[in-house]
């Protein structure tokens, strides 16, 4: 099932929202070649195979293995003086504001692979209610128990130094130790974007022209994201690391406050992912103002313009920024 189909099967009042499998008409009788004995038979010019592509990006990958390998995910926490590492392998990065003017990413591995990532941070209910439609294996440092609790309670899989110190090193890790810890049989990621080929618009109405995107959230200075145009993507600063991307979009949502008294007492935002709400895209060139909504856990996040239709970003990765009501969010 496609992404336009997920949409239309989210948006039916009188259906169940789920994966389905799609039914296809009966296929005509084939032709038959009558073929003169005395002359040879021409031969059928064979297909140029073409490479599978990744869930996550729509962009072609190597092989059928890489396509349908599992998802990594690592949270990780960003401060002004953080230099991140591994963002520029990850085909999706989710972005929550944190307390004390902070980033908490949650990045996600499956086309490309990442020597070191990290630092890697505790796990917190937006890790685990973004990653729950993808399914990722995931290397995290722990969490407070009732975070802990709920990541059992999730189905999710992962990892921690606890388990296995030798997945981690000095608060990093990498997707080849992560795999490698991986338990076998993970499925690959469903595909989250519904990707335009080539002339095929961000939004069906109510397109710009996009050079520049700013998010200002109170309590620290704005992220400005700004377009290349000589490499068609995204750039922006995440602590001291310059991050690019094919695709930002922005979603905005209430956050709550989340009181943790063990280990030790501490007061934490936190993006409420399941709703809707207002977006705004950029890709390529381009931006536009619509809608998200995403109803549950284990159901996907659909983008829409404010006619109601799936955005159509450029094949690529993306990030994905929750921020909350009170932020100011202007394209130019």
């Amino acid at each position: 099932m496609n992404r336009r189909q997920m949409l239309r099967a989210a948006l039916a009042p009188a259906l169940v929202v789920g994966f389905g499998t799609a039914c296809s008409e009966p296929q005509p009788p084939g032709r038959t070649d009558i073929v003169d004995p005395g002359a040879p038979a021409s031969a059928t010019p064979s297909a140029t195979p073409s490479l599978p592509s990744a869930p996550l990006t729509g962009l072609p990958v190597s092989g059928a293995p890489v396509a349908g390998r599992q998802a990594l995910a690592v949270p990780i926490r960003v401060t002004r003086s953080t230099t991140p590492a591994g963002l520029g392998s990850a085909d999706l990065v989710y972005a929550e504001f944190a307390e004390s003017d902070t980033l908490h990413l949650t990045a996600v591995f499956q086309s490309r692979d990442a020597a070191k990532i990290g630092p890697v941070t505790e796990i917190r209910p937006v890790d685990i209610r973004s990653l729950g439609v993808l399914r990722p294996f995931i290397g995290y440092d722990g969490g407070p128990p009732n975070f802990r609790n709920q990541f059992e309670a999730s189905g999710l899989a992962g990892v921690t130094p606890g388990d296995d110190e030798k997945v981690f090193g000095s608060d990093h890790t990498s997707t080849a130790a992560l795999w490698k810890a991986a338990p076998k049989g993970g499925q690959p990621p469903t595909q989250v974007l519904d990707y335009g080929t080539a002339g095929t618009p961000l939004a069906g109405r109510d397109l710009v022209p996009a050079r520049e995107l700013t998010v200002a959230v109170a309590g620290g200075p704005p992220m400005v994201w700004r377009y290349d145009a000589q490499k068609s993507v995204w750039v922006s600063k995440v602590g001291t690391a310059t991050v690019t991307a094919t695709s930002v979009m922005v979603l905005t949502m209430e956050y709550r406050t989340i009181d943790i008294r063990h280990p030790s007492y501490r007061s934490l935002p936190s993006a409420k992912v399941f709703g809707e709400g207002a977006a705004v895209a950029v890709s390529g060139p381009s931006g536009a103002k619509g809608r998200w909504r995403k109803p549950g856990q284990d159901l996907l996040c659909n983008v829409m313009d404010l006619g109601g239709e799936l955005l159509h970003p450029l094949p690529g990765n993306a990030w994905v920024l929750y921020v909350p009501t009170s932020a100011k969010v202007t394209i130019r």
